[in-house]
């Protein structure tokens, strides 16, 4: 079944909204896709437990009808790192388990996208389980999200090369503006100079959207090297 596992050079760059926008995107082309999150920390309070606001959004936005809750594992209060997150709440994250309700979705829908947290070193369980880790497990080629400002190339770079030198399969990157700010030389640039150093596919550029608009995925999305199996 393909899929995209999708990670970020950091946190906050914008993963959650891309992961909405290539759900969109599949869906507005008829393709039956799942979105999972594993792992997230800082949820929201309902009823008494935290709850994916990440998946919450993704799943109001492009009005996806899977369920939310098999979109989402583990979910924690507190907006710190699964690791300690779980350490935090005595709980164990179980690697297992997500690779079970992994196999599970994948029987449910035609493409899967899976979000993972913070960056692909983020560790889930102690110091010897990342989401590198998962991404192996899952077998699944990797879209980065990445900020076009300054600072990006060495972690783009970074990210692109830690995780072909596992093996794993890098799809390309997407470059997402976070911040309301104007374009310059410097975001102009990057996503160019990226491209040449890491050999990768530049597969959106998604400047800072007003989020109670459409997120018009075709507008800024490389579609048809986004949908090519």
């Amino acid at each position: 079944m393909p899929g995209y596992f999708i990670t970020g050079t950091d946190t906050g760059v914008g993963k959650t909204l891309v992961t909405a926008m290539l759900a969109g995107l599949f869906k507005d082309n008829s393709i039956s896709v799942g979105v999972y999150k594993p792992v997230e920390s800082g949820g929201k309070m309902v009823d008494g437990r935290p709850a994916s606001q990440d998946m919450q959004f993704v799943k109001e936005k492009i009005q996806l009808e899977q369920p939310l809750a098999e979109m989402n594992s583990y979910c924690f209060r507190q907006a710190v790192s699964p690791h300690l997150a779980a350490q935090l709440n005595n709980q164990q994250i179980d690697p297992e388990l997500i690779i079970a309700h992994y196999h599970y979705l994948l029987t449910k829908y035609r493409w899967l996208l899976v979000e993972g947290a913070g960056g692909i070193c983020v560790p889930i369980s102690g110091t010897h389980l990342l989401i590198s880790d998962l991404i192996k497990a899952m077998d699944l080629p990797i879209i980065i999200v990445a900020r076009p400002n300054l600072g990006t190339i060495n972690h783009t770079v970074l990210t692109a090369a830690y995780a072909q030198n596992l093996g794993l399969k890098v799809k390309g990157i997407i470059f997402n503006y976070c911040e309301k700010t104007e374009a310059t030389i410097i975001e102009e640039t990057n996503p160019g100079v990226i491209r040449e150093i890491t050999g990768l596919p530049v597969l959106g550029i998604i400047p800072h959207l007003n989020l109670a608009e459409s997120l018009s995925p075709h507008q800024y999305l490389d579609s048809a090297q986004i949908l090519e199996v």
